[in-house]
C-alpha cells in the first residue's frame, strides 16, 4: 500500500477547538455548504459520522457540495480510471444522507470529481463513467492546480506541476467539461489568478468556480505583505469579475498559506474575531461579483484546524448582518444552489437536472 503523502493543513485538535463555544446564530437561516471534503488519512479520519457532528452543531445545513480530495481512489484500477472511485464513494454517502435516516441535511447532494484534464480528449471516458457512477449528482471536475515556487506555499499533499491552467493538454481536457454540462471547479493562489483569468476568456461558455477567495496568500515570502498582497489580489477579482463565466466561493482562509495562524495561538478565534478579519475580503468579492455570483463554502476539514464549524458560519452571519435579504439568501444558499443544480424545500434539498 503506498504512503499516504504528509498533510500541509493544521491538525484538526477537538479540546483545542472546544474552547470556544458559541450559541449559534440565527439557527434557521438555510445553508448549502458548497465546498467540503471527506477523507481517511493517517491520524486525519473525517467521514460521514465526523462531518455529520459539524452539520449537526447548530446550523441549518440543508445540502452540501463534495469536492475531490483523492478520497478513495480504487486500488484496483489504472489512472485516470482510478478517480472513478471517489465518485463512487461520495455517492454512497449521499444516498445514506438521502435515506433521511441522519436529519434533514442532504449531504454529497452535488459531488466535483477529481479527473484528469491532463488526458485532453482521452478524459471523456472517465466523465462518462463518472457520470454514470454518480447517481446523477456530478456536477463538476476539480484538478490540483494551486501552485507556486516558493515550497512553504503548499496546499495539496500532492502538488501540481508549474503552470497547468496554461497547459494545452488541460485545456483540451476543459474543453470537454460543457459538452458535458460540467463545471470546472479551480483553486489557485492570488499569484495564478491572470492564467485563471486568462483561462476563463479562452472559454466563455464553461462554468468555472474559483475556490477559497481566488487564494489571497499570507505565508511564506508573504507573511509580512498582507497590504500590498491585498491590493494586487483585488486588483484581479475586479478583472476576473467581468467574465460572467466565473463564481466565486467565499472561504478557505483557514489554510496555512494565508498566513493567519490561528492554530499557533492558545485558544481559538471567535466568530467576531474572524467576521472582522475576513470583512474586507468578502465585501472586496461581493461588490465585484454581486451576491448572485458568490457562495459561502466550509472547505471543512481543511479549515477545521483553525476555527469550528459552528463558528464558521456564525462570522459569516456576523458579517453579513444587516445585509439585503436577497443577498444573503444568494450567499449562504442560492448561489449553491443554482451553480450546483440543487433544489431545495423546507424538509430537505436534492439533486435535479438542469432544465
Amino acid at each position: 500500500m503506498a504512503e499516504a503523502p504528509a498533510s500541509p493543513h493544521a491538525p484538526v485538535r477537538e479540546a483545542w477547538l472546544a474552547q470556544v463555544q458559541e450559541p449559534i446564530l440565527e439557527p434557521e437561516l438555510p445553508i448549502i455548504d458548497a465546498h467540503h471534503h471527506l477523507w481517511d488519512r493517517p491520524g486525519q479520519r473525517y467521514l460521514l459520522p465526523e462531518y455529520l457532528a459539524d452539520t449537526g452543531s447548530g446550523h441549518r445545513i440543508l445540502a452540501s457540495v463534495y469536492v475531490q480530495c483523492r478520497s478513495m481512489y480504487s486500488a484496483d484500477r489504472a489512472a485516470p480510471f482510478d478517480a472513478v472511485g471517489e465518485v463512487e464513494f461520495a455517492a454512497g454517502i449521499a444516498a445514506q444522507s438521502a435515506s433521511g435516516l441522519y436529519g434533514e441535511s442532504r449531504l454529497c447532494a452535488a459531488i466535483v470529481a477529481g479527473a484528469d484534464l491532463r488526458q485532453g480528449e482521452g478524459i471523456v471516458p472517465v466523465l462518462e463513467e463518472m457520470q454514470a457512477r454518480s447517481g446523477g449528482r456530478l456536477r463538476g471536475i476539480r484538478n490540483a492546480t494551486a501552485w507556486h515556487g516558493d515550497p512553504r506555499l503548499v496546499s495539496n499533499p500532492r502538488p501540481p506541476p508549474a503552470g497547468i491552467l496554461m497547459d494545452e493538454r488541460f485545456r483540451e481536457g476543459v474543453a470537454c467539461l460543457a459538452r458535458h454540462d460540467l463545471s470546472l471547479d479551480i483553486w489557485a493562489y492570488h499569484t495564478q489568478l491572470d492564467e485563471v483569468l486568462a483561462l476563463a476568456r479562452r472559454f466563455p461558455d464553461q462554468l468555472i468556480v474559483l475556490d477559497h477567495f481566488g487564494g489571497p496568500l499570507g505565508a511564506g515570502p508573504y507573511a509580512q505583505q498582507r497590504q500590498t498582497v491585498f491590493q494586487e489580489w483585488s486588483r484581479v477579482i475586479q478583472a476576473l469579475s467581468r467574465c460572467s463565466n466565473l463564481r466565486l466561493k467565499l472561504g478557505g482562509l483557514g489554510m496555512k498559506v494565508g498566513g493567519f495562524a490561528f492554530d499557533e495561538r492558545a485558544t481559538p478565534p471567535s466568530s467576531a474575531e474572524l467576521a472582522d478579519l475576513w470583512r474586507p475580503y468578502v465585501l472586496t468579492c461581493v461588490e465585484a461579483f454581486g451576491a448572485e455570483r458568490c457562495l459561502f463554502e466550509s472547505n471543512f476539514p481543511v479549515d477545521k484546524g483553525m476555527f469550528s464549524y459552528g463558528v464558521l458560519w456564525n462570522a459569516f452571519k456576523r458579517l453579513t448582518q444587516g445585509w439585503d435579504k436577497d443577498d444573503r439568501a444568494a450567499l449562504f444558499s442560492g448561489t449553491a444552489k443554482d451553480t450546483y443544480r440543487l433544489s431545495s424545500n423546507s424538509r430537505s434539498a436534492v439533486v435535479t437536472a438542469r432544465s
